[in-house]
């Protein structure tokens, strides 16, 4: 394969007389067909078992059909995703790429042939990479990565690549040219993926010649200002409207931005070169330059058939084959003469190319005036369901760049609020895009006071409540009603329910998918309102708090953390307070006290920190793991004198035996356990990387060692701990002591740290700061000695209360049946015939009745009533 013959000559030519009729020639088929019959070719395995039958006699054939017959078998051979990784194993790729290199014709079949070949090949090898189980030995590691790998194996070829395409864009003008110039920058993006290809990239100067002929047509000759001008390859070869040569612009801009995300040298050259503006050309409301906006619809005016021409039969008008001005600006550039159809495509390929470039490089983006014209470009599209896209990507672009320094001010001017606004308000729209609006609008007035108060007078706060509302809505159809225990009541949040997923009597789930608008409007609400005080006031008029309490009941366990810190900082305003007491859910009927009490249990539940019966048995770690019958010394002797640094250590774990609970035994013997499964958490952290995760995924992560204690107790606070004990249950008030005292509970911890830290580093405290460690350790101790006294005591009436409300659920239910039992033994008499004796008796009680009566039994028939009495006396005295 690596062999061509110095006076090989063009297919198309005529072939020499006398060799034709040399008896040493070997006939070729016509048409340029192959010397490897169908048959063989249908069958590549018998190929394989008997290479015979390729060439019987293989000295008498020439080089060049023998060339030939090859990379058409090979082209057909690749097609299997097993002989491609043969031919990689056996070098024929790059036998392949040699023959690309010694090509002297850039017209010549041989070099489609090879471009099929090698992007069969790296097509295969990186689905075979991605879909491929782990390598089981170091072997196998390097045949897969290395040896098996077209991409490795072509890596250090780009240069010949690079030549290739440069060749094809100095000749060919021909619409199959193009093509396969196209083709030849496919099989560069393909192996860019590979690391190793990125240097080779640089050095072979690709990355220039690529940025060159990504901008020369609408920036001008020489683009990156080098004084290297292009002027003598023909327009006609990339500066026209065709097909082939949009579709260059594309593969450009996506394999440039590829390359500058993995390389900070190529980022360089891309942010030097003009690419960044060429980009933002592309989104230019006014492609033609006469002061009018163009229509947003990509209307395209029919074009009749017979006025197609298409002169050289390439299927391609000859109309989009002309060549525009290089660098013209207005009606004569060559992006107003761009099909509408095509420039949605273009338009939607530059957002995405600009996502990735404007925040790796902010200030050439801001210098170019780029959130400016995205924020215009937003604004200009329509509600057209085919411009969704182009939308998206632009609210992706802005979200990326809005935090810059002096954008909120300077987009604020633009009227961005309006804008982000008008597109959150379009309920016809999907979620994610209504999602990015507000992202939008949370981080532009996230500490800005001008743009808070232009989201109060574009009547932006109602909006957001009212999404919050209509969720709820949604999500108590989702919960259901409070589940009841087995009295019938309302479940105590004591008796959390044993499935992680059915949430006890609150709504919401560990395993639950998450609204990613709710969690922006959540945000949103956080970064526009809160610490200012007329937006608080409009909160609370629009019933904004309310719906949060109604969302926190119901929502989903990730979303949690997020309501409670916002509620937090809203109490900060007095004027929140009142609001928060007075709240009853529309669901349960709860307050919101009752609330944060079931919080707290299932928050200690997801941390494993659960309490035994309600009541802390960890004295020395109150807010830690509990463990129940666990003996508690009466004072804390051991953590004050002499620092505990000659305690026994039987465990080897540093701390005293002595100063360890069965609890803290038990959390270090765990964390031993982690530490041996230490490479399994970093390949599953790898592969998670590598999969990309979504957004449930990434909270989890994020949540995972967040500890939603901490707001409630200082949400709780705000109340008032008096006021919060007001109409509690004895179990919530057993939950409300731990609440009241965590933050002396948090100090006692951090004590114990300083402890722990200077006793695994074998430093033994001067005096004072000993009696200092001491005394704060043993006011926590003493504390906790306190506080779960207590507990017991409200443990004791709580399970008094369960038994009296017991004892009253089976009095009702006896009470029930002895109605019911006398009530059948009335309809049982009442049913039952009289005796001639009971009615003689009846009637002989009802004569002995009337006879002691003043009325008579005739008088007994009613009689109309009586004339009034005033009346008549009038009437007697007119007579």
């Amino acid at each position: 394969l690596g062999y061509i013959s110095d006076d090989t000559s063009d297919e198309e030519d005529e072939p020499d007389a006398a060799e034709a009729t040399s008896p040493d020639a070997v006939a070729v088929p016509e048409g340029g067909g192959s010397l490897v019959s169908s048959e063989t070719l249908s069958n590549p395995s018998a190929v394989l078992e008997n290479p015979s039958k390729i060439v019987e006699v293989s000295e008498e054939i020439s080089p060049r059909p023998l060339l030939m017959a090859l990379l058409k078998l090979l082209s057909e051979l690749s097609g299997s995703a097993s002989n491609a990784n043969l031919i990689t194993l056996t070098g024929g790729d790059v036998g392949v790429m040699d023959i690309m290199e010694r090509l002297n014709d850039d017209r010549d079949e041989a070099l489609n042939l090879c471009v099929e070949i090698l992007w069969n090949c790296l097509e295969h090898s990186a689905n075979t990479l991605a879909n491929s189980n782990p390598a089981s030995s170091r072997t196998e590691l390097i045949t897969k990565r290395r040896k098996g790998n077209t991409m490795y194996c072509l890596s250090d070829r780009v240069g010949v690549l690079c030549q290739t395409f440069r060749e094809l864009l100095s000749r060919g003008f021909r619409n199959k040219d193009k093509e396969t110039r196209n083709e030849v920058l496919i099989l560069a993006s393909l192996i860019a993926r590979n690391a190793r290809s990125h240097k080779f990239f640089l050095s072979s100067n690709f990355v220039k010649i690529m940025s060159i002929y990504a901008t020369v047509a609408e920036v001008g000759t020489d683009p990156d200002g080098d004084g290297e001008e292009v002027s003598h390859v023909d327009p006609h070869n990339f500066a026209t409207v065709s097909p082939a040569d949009l579709e260059l612009k594309r593969i450009l801009w996506g394999l440039l931005s590829e390359l500058s995300k993995a390389d900070p040298d190529i980022l360089s050259i891309v942010v030097e070169s003009p690419l960044i503006e060429t980009l933002l050309m592309y989104l230019d409301t006014d492609l033609d330059g006469d002061g009018i906006p163009d229509d947003a619809m990509y209307t395209e005016p029919e074009v009749d058939e017979e006025d197609v021409v298409d002169a050289d039969g390439d299927g391609v008008d000859d109309k989009l084959q002309e060549p525009a001005a290089i660098g013209a600006s207005g009606a004569q550039s060559i992006i107003a003469r761009v099909p509408r159809t095509q420039l949605r495509v273009l338009q939607s390929q530059a957002l995405m190319v600009l996502l990735n470039l404007a925040p790796r490089a902010p200030e050439k983006f801001t210098q170019l005036g780029g959130p400016i014209v995205v924020l215009r470009f937003l604004d200009w599209c329509d509600d057209n369901p085919l411009n969704r896209e182009l939308i998206q990507g632009a609210l992706m672009l802005l979200i990326s760049v809005v935090g810059l320094p002096g954008l909120q001010e300077e987009l604020a001017q633009m009227d961005a609020i309006r804008i982000m606004l008008q597109r959150f308000n379009d309920h016809g729209s999907p979620e994610s895009l209504r999602a990015d609006a507000v992202r939008i609008i949370a981080r532009l007035c996230k500490g800005h006071e001008g743009n808070q108060e232009l989201l109060r007078k574009n009547v932006g706060i109602m909006p957001l409540v009212k999404e919050l509302e209509e969720y709820c809505k949604h999500r108590r159809v989702i919960c259901g009603k409070p589940k009841l225990s087995a009295t019938g009541k309302q479940q105590q949040h004591d008796e959390p329910d044993g499935d992680e997923d059915s949430g006890g009597s609150m709504g919401g789930s560990a395993k639950e998918t998450i609204s990613p608008l709710i969690v922006a409007v959540v945000d949103c609400m956080w970064s526009s309102c809160v610490g200012n005080k007329r937006s608080e006031a409009r909160l609370l008029q629009c019933e904004g708090q309310d719906a949060l309490l109604d969302l926190l009941e119901i929502c989903p366990k990730l979303m949690r953390n997020q309501i409670v810190g916002l509620l937090a900082d809203l109490m900060l305003n007095s004027k929140c307070v009142p609001y928060l007491t007075a709240w009853r859910s529309d669901r349960s009927m709860v307050s919101a006290v009752s609330l944060l009490m079931r919080l707290w249990e299932e928050e200690e539940k997801r941390l494993k920190k659960e309490r035994v019966d309600g009541v802390i048995t960890n004295l020395w770690k109150p807010l830690g793991a509990h463990v129940a019958d666990v003996p508690s010394p009466d004072r804390p002797t051991d953590y004050f004198n002499e620092f505990g640094l000659t305690g026994v250590d039987a465990d080897g774990d540093g701390i005293d035996d002595g100063l360890q609970t069965t609890g803290d035994r038990a959390e270090t013997m765990r964390m031993g356990t982690l530490v041996a499964f230490k490479k399994l958490e970093k390949a599953l952290l790898a592969g998670a990387k590598r999969g990309g995760g979504n957004l449930e995924t990434k909270l989890k992560k994020m949540m995972a060692g967040e500890d939603m204690r901490a707001k409630i107790s200082a949400l709780v606070e705000c109340i008032g701990w008096d006021a919060a004990k007001e109409n509690l249950s004895a179990a919530e008030r057993l939950t409300l002591t731990m609440v009241q005292n965590h933050r002396v509970f948090v100090r006692a911890e951090e004590w114990m740290a300083v402890r722990d830290s200077l006793m695994a580093d074998s430093v033994k405290p001067i005096l004072a700061d000993s009696l200092l460690i001491g005394s704060h350790l043993e006011e926590a101790f003493n504390l906790a000695t306190s506080v779960a006294s207590e507990q017991q005591s409200l443990y004791k009436e709580k399970m008094q209360s369960i038994v009296d409300e017991e004892s009253n659920f089976f009095g009702s239910i006896l009470l029930q049946r002895d109605q019911e039992i006398h009530q059948l033994q009335i309809k049982k008499k009442a049913s039952m015939p009289k005796s001639l004796a009971k009615r003689k008796a009846e009637k002989e009680a009802k004569a002995a009745m009337l006879a002691k009566s003043t009325i008579r039994e005739g008088d007994m028939t009613p009689k109309p009533p009586p004339v009034s009495m005033t009346v008549m006396d009038d009437e007697e005295k007119k007579e």
